[in-house]
């Protein structure tokens, strides 16, 4: 008579492999998983790039709950459809652009980029200035701005937008006189 093994759960099979994943495990066995998903929904590869370290950094602080769930690859992929959204929705919102942009017609075109820049940044107001210097010289999220200015993330929004609309007026002060 042969006897049949019963087929292990694979509920527990997986509760028993994760319970010891290590963020390192963690990254070589799904990585690929979250990369191919993010790009895939994210135009720009900086955007991608940053929505999947955040997914890992993410699992990294809360690997205690990674190990107790059914499927490490599904959690995983939730966190990164949360995020991708997130990026999407304030990529919307700030519609964003380089700010050389800005002043693409702003000066004469024997002036270096960097002077035309530095010229109609010095003569914004002070707060749009900050925001301005925090955004696109030290590369912050607008969130990350909000919060050294104090402002909401909707308020620093606009702030931004007014800002580089000022900076386009200033530019075509500057050339036509």
């Amino acid at each position: 008579m042969n006897i049949a093994k019963p087929i292990a759960n694979p509920a527990v099979r997986t509760m028993q492999h994760t319970t010891n994943l290590t963020p390192d495990e963690m990254v070589r066995m799904y990585g690929d998983d979250v990369w191919r998903y993010v790009s895939s929904k994210l135009p720009r590869s900086e955007d991608a790039e940053d929505v999947a370290m955040e997914v890992f950094g993410i699992a990294c602080r809360k690997i205690h709950v990674l190990q107790k769930v059914e499927s490490p690859k599904l959690w995983l992929l939730a966190v990164a459809r949360k995020r991708v959204m997130d990026c999407l929705r304030r990529r919307y919102r700030r519609s964003e652009y380089p700010l050389h942009d800005a002043i693409e017609h702003a000066a004469p075109e024997d002036a270096s980029s960097r002077e035309q820049i530095q010229a109609l940044v010095a003569n914004l107001p002070p707060v749009q200035r900050d925001a301005l210097i925090l955004k696109y010289v030290n590369g912050l999220e607008t969130v990350e701005v909000a919060r050294i200015i104090r402002k909401s993330p909707d308020a620093t929004n606009s702030l931004l937008q007014r800002a580089r609309e000022t900076m386009r007026q200033l530019g075509a002060e500057a050339i036509h006189g």
